[in-house]
């Protein structure tokens, strides 16, 4: 028995030393440096491709109540004239036919293709099958009064909860919200509560412009999400542009068109 008191002994230490080298519990975690950024706080997920169940015309702007409209919003749609209420595209006055701008937003939403959002840390991207057009969504930033008007709007978000809430300003006055003509000023501001309802998105649009609108008024419109995200390519040239011209509007091309 003394010979394996050493043995015992030496055991004995070794424990005795590791507990207390551990404080007998769990070591704590080593500390973070100094330049080491704090964890992203988790975000909901609203990524993915999605598209309106409805198909053309499923997509609507339009309140049940009907549009508030000042009497100037009233007499400027009076004065339009949608491609919907003519055989002759040469008599149309809208910007999306007549001059081949870019539809606008939320115009563009109602359309009844594709479009992805794209999540990072910085910014959602809103990305649309119909002629490749996107727009961009600042999270926690503030709007700059430097920012020029823009065809899809300076838009800037912030997660509340499970939503994603977006303020956007700055739309080129010559855009149609909605393609029987809808007007608004260069004051329209637009508030989106976006958020996700497993495989549903839900968009709650409100709208307030008061040289268009007498009040603000709200539309909502859920997407079906897209198990195949692909999109395909559609992209509008001056080729085809010009071809429209030639064919519907009777405009003789000025230069070589792209048969």
């Amino acid at each position: 028995m003394r010979a394996q008191r050493p043995l015992i002994w030496t055991a004995g230490l070794l424990a005795a030393v590791v507990a207390g080298c551990t404080g007998g519990s769990t070591p704590p975690a080593p500390a973070a440096s100094a330049g080491a950024s704090a964890p992203r706080a988790s975000r909901p997920d609203i990524s993915g491709t999605w598209v309106h169940p409805g198909g053309p015309g499923g997509a609507s702007l339009r309140p049940a109540e009907g549009y508030p409209l000042t009497p100037w919003a009233i007499e400027k749609m009076k004065s339009e004239k949608p491609t919907s209420t003519t055989n002759d595209f040469r008599e149309t006055t809208d910007p999306a036919v007549l001059y081949a701008d870019p539809n606008g937003y939320p115009r563009i939403q109602m359309h009844p293709m594709k479009f992805k959002l794209v999540q990072t840390d910085d910014y959602v991207y809103h990305l649309w099958e119909y002629n490749q057009n996107w727009r961009q969504i600042a999270i926690n930033k503030e709007h700059s009064p430097d920012d020029p008007p823009t065809w899809y709007g300076n838009a800037v978000g912030k997660w509340e909860g499970d939503t994603l809430v977006v303020d956007s300003t700055g739309y080129k006055p010559s855009t149609w919200l909605t393609g029987q003509g809808l007007p608004h000023t260069e004051d329209l501001h637009i508030v989106e509560r976006i958020r996700r309802d497993g495989d549903t998105l839900v968009m709650h649009l409100t709208f307030e412009d008061p040289g268009a609108f007498t009040k603000p008024w709200s539309i909502e419109n859920k997407y079906q999400r897209v198990e195949d995200g692909a999109m395909i390519e559609t992209i509008y040239t001056i080729s085809d542009e010009l071809r429209f011209r030639e064919r519907f509007l009777g405009v003789p091309s000025p230069i070589p068109i792209r048969r």
